[in-house]
């Protein structure tokens, strides 16, 4: 079960876009008070008709790629992600379509795993979450409960989860309203520990981030999950052509 959120999160900015867009954010090692990076995330996103495709490259501090990400959401909508964990020779592709979500998962060794399942409820992932919360945004504000099924590639299943706002904090001048995710299920709430993440009433955007990433830190000679501190920093627009 302490895998259950291996996945969990790195958050990206509002994805109703004209132009390509490109973010960078730094992942923090979670309590070392922001003094010992781990890894660089870049998000590129390029916008196709009524469509947007999100990629994001994880980089460790020599510059190697450790995990990518592609998501294509129509809206806040799902459509299909995929990842490839370099550092462990994983990847995973999920696809919703016709009311159904599909999993597919191989592992290091090269064998494959299949699921489907009924997509009932809101399906989420990173690739789709920050146009998520831009969509619910007045429902964060009046204190309602969102809940949602995130999709989670390597357990080939969605999970509940509920995101609430649960205060407000001004980050470098900037006044924020923090939000959490906990899973709906008491038997995994116990065993998992919420994510936050703090979102600029400016222009909603995220700014900070606590919690499971993708990424692994190589601790004893293996990889482990990794609790990290992501600390957004840089925002540049170029109109598409």
């Amino acid at each position: 079960m302490k895998n259950l959120v291996r996945f969990l999160f790195i958050l990206l900015f509002p994805l109703t876009l004209s132009a390509q867009q490109k973010i960078a954010a730094q992942l923090y090692d979670l309590k070392s008070e922001r003094k010992q990076k781990l890894y660089d995330l870049s998000v590129n996103f390029t916008p196709h008709g009524d469509e947007v495709r999100v990629q994001g490259d994880f980089r460790d501090t020599e510059g190697k790629t450790a995990v990518t990400e592609v998501g294509v959401i129509r809206n806040e909508n799902l459509i299909r992600y995929e990842i490839v964990r370099s550092q462990t020779g994983e990847k995973g592709l999920i696809t919703v379509e016709s009311g159904k979500i599909k999993f597919e998962y191989e592992g290091a060794d090269g064998k494959k795993k299949t699921a489907d399942e009924k997509a009932t409820g809101f399906i989420l992932c990173s690739s789709n979450f920050a146009a998520f919360v831009k969509a619910h945004w007045e429902q964060f504000q009046k204190g309602d409960s969102v809940s949602v099924r995130y999709a989670v590639w390597d357990r080939l299943e969605t999970v509940g989860f509920t995101l609430r706002k649960v205060g407000e904090k001004v980050l470098s001048g900037e006044k924020t309203i923090e939000l959490q995710m906990k899973p709906t299920s008491f038997v995994i709430a116990a065993l998992v520990d919420p994510v936050h993440f703090w979102y600029a009433e400016s222009d909603k955007n995220l700014r900070v981030m606590k919690g499971r990433v993708p990424v692994k830190q190589m601790k004893d000679g293996k990889w482990k999950d990794l609790d990290a501190e992501v600390v957004y920093t840089e925002v540049q627009s170029s109109v598409s052509k």
